[in-house]
């Protein structure tokens, strides 16, 4: 597995607005390796406001849901307030707008997502994000390449 240096992905997230999704916000929140370091320095970037993101409320649900299944409320409702008031981030609404937006945009082929991602990626889009952070196997196969940044490089 080859994976994405810090500094290109500083470079590639740099004055952008992107949608984070729920698997990168899990590396951080659960140490996962190798991928725990680069998400940590994607959250250190956008707190700095190198650049803006957009949070699912999807994915929200996505992160509190495996604390709360474990037992650990306490840790699940810090980290929901953790990402609804991150800085240079915002959580939208899951409306009508959002819903209407899934399978509207030819850059993305919807038949192949679960329903979650679509609600995660129709965010991203009602809300003018320039592209989307995940490392879904799924997302690589639905969304267009230019629309989608990576934790693994290609090779």
């Amino acid at each position: 597995m080859n994976l994405r240096s810090a500094s290109w992905l500083e470079k590639k997230l740099s004055g952008k607005r992107v949608l984070i999704d729920s698997n990168i916000i899990i590396y951080l929140t659960d140490e996962v390796p190798p991928y725990a370091d680069l998400a940590r320095g994607v959250f250190r970037s956008l707190e700095a406001g190198r650049f803006s993101a957009v949070f699912s409320l999807v994915s929200v649900a996505e992160i509190i849901c495996g604390p709360l299944r474990k037992g650990y409320d306490a840790a699940a409702f810090r980290a929901r307030d953790y990402l609804l008031n991150f800085p240079n981030a915002e959580c939208p609404p899951v409306d009508e707008s959002v819903i209407t937006a899934v399978g509207s945009d030819p850059r993305v082929k919807w038949e192949r997502l679960r329903a979650a991602d679509a609600l995660i990626i129709a965010t991203g889009l009602v809300n003018g994000v320039d592209g989307f952070l995940s490392n879904d196997l799924r997302w690589r196969g639905a969304v267009i390449e230019e629309l989608l940044l990576t934790f693994d490089a290609p090779g």
